[in-house]
């Protein structure tokens, strides 16, 4: 095979590996190869076409593989093993994201018991409900009896009851 032919097939084959790495989970081997390939398609290029020839290719594969590398990891979830690895996100309705502020209201002055240390989040317990609530100043410790102030957040913010 003629200097030129064998500068082809190198440039090619390492192209076509490093495009197999995005959907071939190889972790890394294909990357190391068609890299491997590339370096060697470059010290090809410096012995078949002189000094200039292989500056350009430097050249050329330090646009080329940055390029590639950000079309990789822009694309990559879009392809089969990407979907598979990383599924997109689920939609979520209404009955999901919303808080039920009118049954929160509700617990505004009552009193409740810390069943996990507000610091500042934790969960409460009111009449037998757990609620995730949130102390309004300071830190609560597990057990104390607390008083519902307002709802903060989709949080309940309460008070430690002083005895």
């Amino acid at each position: 095979m003629s200097g030129i032919g064998l500068l082809i097939v190198l440039y090619v084959l390492a192209m076509v590996i490093l495009v197999a790495e995005i959907f071939i989970p190889s972790h890394g081997l294909l990357s190391v190869v068609g890299v491997g390939l590339l370096v060697w398609a470059v010290w090809q290029t410096f012995a078949y076409g002189g000094r200039e020839a292989g500056i350009v290719a430097i050249l050329a594969c330090l646009v080329v593989l940055p390029t590639f590398a950000g079309l990789a990891i822009k694309y990559w979830h879009r392809t089969p093993v990407g979907r598979r690895i990383a599924p997109p996100n689920p939609v979520l309705t209404a009955a999901d994201t919303s808080v039920p502020v009118v049954e929160l209201s509700g617990m505004i002055g009552q009193t409740g018991r810390c069943v996990s240390p507000l610091r500042p989040v934790g969960v409460c317990d009111f009449g037998g409900r757990r609620v995730s609530c949130l102390a309004e100043y300071g830190l609560i410790e597990s057990g104390a009896t607390v008083v519902g102030t307002r709802i903060t957040g989709g949080n309940l913010a309460v008070v430690e009851k002083k005895a």
